[in-house]
């Protein structure tokens, strides 16, 4: 694969575009649907991840992510992935044209990371636009067995309607995408197999990710910018929740 050539990087960007082991990773946004509690930016203000400051102050057009993809590499890739602490379906039409390009320049997989609510959001069928547009994967945050824990440990303005929606939307991608991978954080009391037997009853993949643990380090304050990195699993892969 002959990639594009990245343009100049603007002195100290935001991280838009970050590499771990063989991946590399997109952030788009700090907004999200929810603010669910054991979400480390909503419990202590940490935006660290693998020693990456997600914290975005604005939302980069769709240009300024690209050259910070170029510029941190496509070539090899095993994936890449949109992620990070915001919902990334909130900016739909730039994660589409974004993973149109990642097609056309050769990327191999190109995976998105979300809460599943981008179809009771919007309205629209997120999940057949995120196949035509070239996207082979999708881990979706299930996170609760039913409806009224979920509407408890990821709260937001739709309660309960919440959870139904991520489960039609893990049905609709199951129907559209190669692959599709329901999650739920390990919380304390939580009721994981449930959430893995409706994952099996959905006919879609399913992986518990450890609680209180969030990218290849210990979360920190927001303002450190890189630290060292350590061999722990980045969540969801990647997702804060």
């Amino acid at each position: 694969m002959t990639a594009p050539r990245p343009g100049p990087l603007a002195p100290n960007p935001p991280v838009l575009a970050y590499p771990l082991h063989d991946a590399l990773y997109l952030n788009l946004t700090g907004a999200c649907t929810l603010a669910c509690t054991f979400c480390p930016k909503i419990r202590d203000d940490s935006c660290l991840v693998g020693g990456f400051d997600l914290r975005l102050v604005r939302n980069p057009p769709a240009d300024e992510v690209w050259q910070a993809a170029l510029h941190e590499g496509l070539e090899g890739r095993s994936e890449v992935v949109f992620t990070g602490f915001g919902e990334p379906t909130v900016r739909l039409p730039v994660l589409l044209d974004l993973a149109r390009r990642l097609r056309a320049a050769g990327v191999r997989r190109v995976r998105v990371d979300t809460d599943g609510l981008s179809m009771l959001r919007t309205g629209r069928d997120t999940p057949a636009e995120l196949a035509a547009a070239g996207v082979e994967a999708v881990s979706v945050s299930l996170n609760a067995p039913d409806a009224a824990t979920y509407a408890r440990l990821c709260p937001s303005p739709y309660g309960e309607r919440a959870w139904h929606a991520v489960v039609e939307f893990l049905e609709r991608c199951a129907q559209c995408l190669p692959e599709t991978t329901a999650t739920a954080v390990e919380v304390p009391g939580l009721d994981v197999e449930t959430c893995r037997r409706i994952a099996q009853r959905l006919g879609v993949r399913f992986r518990a990710r450890p609680y209180d643990r969030v990218g290849r380090q210990p979360s920190g304050p927001c303002s450190a910018r890189k630290q060292g990195e350590d061999a722990s699993d980045h969540p969801d892969p990647e997702r804060a929740t």
